[in-house]
């Protein structure tokens, strides 16, 4: 009995001070000094000194934020992630920023580039003027890039081309202007391309087509001009394609309806798309074909895409009379053309009458 307890008493002993080790470095972990006076400069040029910014509240990676004396929005964000493996666990580098919809008044912070294990930055939905400082082009861990909804104006920079290990790029709902630089199609390892809502103008760059690896393209409410170009089709896992009232004229090129993994594609108000587009996606869930001059009758295969959920037809010139479907996608909306009759739809709920 004595040596059982004996032995139960060293292995409690043993892993009560590994515990208590564990406790005592994560408490030593600290962030990188260096850093810490750079997240200074960061805030003062996004404004965040009008915010009365404390960073002698605690370690920033302890409390994974900012100490920030204002009262957070719903939907805001303000999240630090750091990486405490350096230096046997002793010393922490900053790899997230999040700072969202917190009305930061300044401008991008070339700065970030002293945070040089950074990998993604997240600044949507504040008052950001300015553009994108090429500063960050030398951060070579940095693959995500989301500024949406801010006051970001003056072209794309054709620097952009030296981001080489960017995934994501969204910098819609700004204030860009100006035709999308061809040297955006050097960055082959994006998988996201968000540029909607902006001023851009003039065609969309052949040099897109090298963009094999996007799987979401988004370019709608833009001012380009010329046709949706069928390199698209080069981008065999593209998911998601919205290209609603983006200036860009059909028709929908082949290539484009053959995507296998197409999920979402949006197209609206412009013209050229004269006949209805034979899908080969059986993965497509979402489509909009809305006030794209349509015409002629709705062709019965649509009504057998088993994971279509929401199918937007309205204001076309679509005629012929829609009989028989026993089972439509739970959001379908026809109005604004010429078409009879009715639609049962039947979902998890009692069968319910859509009418156009």
């Amino acid at each position: 009995m004595s040596i059982v307890f004996s032995s139960f008493l060293l292995f409690f002993t043993i892993i009560t001070s590994f515990l208590v080790a564990l406790r005592t470095s994560a408490a030593l972990s600290a962030l990188h000094p260096d850093e810490l006076k750079a997240l200074g400069e960061i805030a003062t040029t996004l404004g965040i000194e009008r915010l009365k910014l404390n960073l002698a509240y605690g370690d920033p990676c302890a409390l994974r934020r900012l100490k920030i004396d204002v009262v957070q929005k719903s939907g805001s964000d303000n999240i630090i992630n750091c990486d405490c493996s350096f230096n046997n666990s002793m010393t922490c580098h900053i790899i997230d920023l999040f700072l969202k919809t917190l009305s930061l008044p300044g401008k991008l912070p070339p700065e970030l580039v002293k945070l040089k294990y950074l990998q993604r930055i997240d600044l949507c939905r504040n008052s950001l003027s300015g553009s994108i400082p090429m500063e960050w082009a030398s951060m070579q861990h940095l693959s995500f890039i989301s500024v949406c909804a801010n006051r970001l104006s003056g072209p794309l920079p054709s620097g952009l081309q030296n981001f080489k290990n960017l995934t994501f790029l969204g910098v819609e709902a700004n204030n860009f202007s100006g035709p999308i630089p061809d040297e955006l199609g050097n960055l082959t390892s994006l998988t996201k391309l968000h540029l909607a809502s902006n001023q851009f103008n003039g065609s969309l760059p052949a040099t897109l087509a090298r963009l094999v690896n996007l799987k979401d393209f988004r370019v709608s409410d833009n001012n380009f001009s010329g046709t949706i170009p069928a390199s698209i089709g080069n981008w065999s896992g593209l998911q998601r394609l919205h290209i609603q009232a983006s200036g860009l004229k059909g028709p929908i090129p082949d290539a484009v309806t053959r995507l296998e993994n197409l999920f979402e594609l949006r197209i609206s108000d412009t013209t050229g798309i004269d006949s209805f587009p034979i899908l080969t996606s059986k993965a497509i869930g979402t489509l909009t074909l809305r006030n794209v001059n349509l015409s002629g009758p709705i062709p019965s295969y649509i009504w057998s895409k088993p994971e279509l959920r929401t199918l937007d037809l309205s204001f076309n010139k679509l005629t012929g009379e829609v009989l028989g479907i026993k089972l439509a996608p739970k959001y379908t909306y026809l109005a604004g053309n010429m078409l009879s009759g009715n639609i049962y739809q039947i979902w998890c709920f009692p069968q319910q009458q859509i009418k156009y």
